[in-house]
């Protein structure tokens, strides 16, 4: 199996969504409260995804030969990791990681970042502590109910 990576288009942002999306579905919203469904997938949209490319947000892709999206990390103001997937029949075959380190290291040659954050489900935490990302607070409720994890990484 062949994955190739590469930086996302304003065009990828329909097959990003779908991925998100799948994952979302099979994986968090069990977790979550109902209520906070609608806002979490909002932000999975093709509309929205393709505005924060064009914005410069950028997102790392995970492509497997035959042009399935398998994978994707994208990174806001070049610190927080704020949408991380990895199709689950993949899981355990070293994209996550790749997809890390690429958005990781595109960070630092960027704008030097250092410090690196994120809100991880419940379920995600043990991939991002294996990733090297420490808790660094105390679960977050947001207002539509959604419950994540702070979480960070401080690179030598």
């Amino acid at each position: 199996m062949l994955i190739r990576y590469r930086l996302a288009r304003p065009q990828d942002a329909r097959a990003i969504g779908v991925l998100a999306r799948r994952v979302t579905r099979r994986w968090i919203l069990p977790e979550q409260p109902a209520s906070a469904a609608a806002s979490l997938l909002y932000g999975m949209g093709a509309r929205v995804i393709r505005r924060k490319i064009l914005a410069g947000q950028r997102f790392q892709l995970a492509w497997q030969d035959g042009g399935r999206l398998v994978g994707v990390a994208a990174m806001r103001d070049e610190s927080h990791l704020f949408q991380f997937f990895v199709g689950t029949r993949l899981h355990g075959h070293g994209i996550a990681r790749r997809l890390w380190q690429r958005a990781m290291d595109d960070a630092v040659r960027r704008a030097g970042t250092r410090h690196f954050t994120l809100n991880s489900s419940a379920m995600a935490v043990p991939v991002y502590r294996h990733l090297g990302f420490v808790c660094s607070g105390p679960l977050k409720i947001s207002d539509n109910g959604l419950v994540t994890q702070p979480m960070h990484l401080d690179r030598p």
